[in-house]
C-alpha cells in the first residue's frame, strides 16, 4: 500500500516538471492524465499512479530504483470498463518472475488531497 498528496503533484503541473514526469511515468501513462481538463483531476490521476508504483514496488519487495526495477517499468492500465490493472516490464518483469508471481491486481483511490493505492502479487514460490 501506498498514500501520496496530491497537491504534491499539483505543484509540478504547475511549473516546469516534464523532466520528473518523463521519468516517472510511461507515455500512455502520461496521456491518460493530461486528457483530464481540470488542474486538480489530472494531479489526481498522476498521484494514484505513482503511488500504484511504489505499492507494486514494495510488493516486489525491491522498491523503486533498487535491483533493476525503475518507475517506468511498473505501468497503470485500465480496460475497457477503467478497471485499472498494472502492465510489468523491464526490471520488474524479470523481477516478478524470478520471485513466481502468478498474478498482481491493484486498486487505486484519491479523495481530501490523498491518493493511495493496494497492491495484491500472488506468487507460486
Amino acid at each position: 500500500m501506498d498514500i501520496t498528496d496530491v497537491f504534491r503533484f499539483e505543484k509540478k503541473l504547475d511549473g516546469s516538471n516534464s523532466a520528473f514526469f518523463n521519468k516517472c511515468f510511461t507515455e500512455d501513462e502520461i496521456r491518460y492524465c493530461e486528457s483530464a481538463t481540470l488542474l486538480t483531476k489530472k494531479a489526481e490521476r498522476y498521484a494514484a499512479r505513482f503511488a500504484a508504483k511504489e505499492a507494486v514496488g514494495k510488493a516486489l519487495g525491491t522498491g523503486l530504483m533498487s535491483e533493476g526495477v525503475g518507475m517506468q517499468d511498473i505501468e497503470v492500465i485500465k480496460d475497457d470498463r477503467g478497471t485499472p490493472s498494472v502492465k510489468l516490464t523491464g526490471g520488474a518483469l524479470a523481477h516478478a518472475e524470478k520471485i513466481g508471481m502468478s498474478s498482481v491486481s491493484i486498486s487505486l483511490s484519491h479523495d481530501g488531497g490523498m491518493a493511495g493505492a493496494y497492491c495484491v502479487m500472488l506468487t507460486e514460490k
